[in-house]
């Protein structure tokens, strides 16, 4: 079906779009940021940086999904987001709220637009 034609297939496409923009970008930076700090070698690897480097790996893995199976990609990123911002609390001296929202707060956020993709397109062809 035309999504000019059907405004929840447009709605979708946005969402879809903004998801995957924003996911692409986040996991890109936080690619970005492990490797520069991989390669500078100034702090000995520890069991934070393995868990740093497992769920930045993961949302990555989630935001890749996400373009595909937005469900699946989704709902990993939520995890993600979840875990993330439960590790930025553990782990943070201070502004635990700020180290939350910064690390596990944008995977959450695209997570919830992949699934509102989601949902907005099974409605949409669920109603053709």
């Amino acid at each position: 079906m035309n999504d000019r034609t059907n405004p929840g297939g447009q709605a979708a496409t946005w969402l879809r779009w903004i998801a995957r923009g924003m996911g692409s970008l986040m996991a890109g930076l936080w690619l970005v940021a492990g490797a520069a700090s991989a390669l500078s070698a100034r702090e000995p690897w520890t069991q934070e940086s393995t868990i740093i480097a497992l769920l930045v790996l993961t949302a990555a893995s989630g935001v890749l999904t996400g373009w595909r199976r937005e469900r699946i990609g989704g709902t990993l990123l939520v995890i993600v987001g979840l875990a993330f911002s439960v590790f930025a609390y553990l782990s943070a001296g201070r502004n635990k709220g700020y180290a939350m929202l910064v690390s596990g707060g944008p995977f959450l956020m695209v997570g919830l637009l992949f699934l509102a993709a989601w949902r907005k397109s099974t409605h949409t062809h669920q109603g053709s």
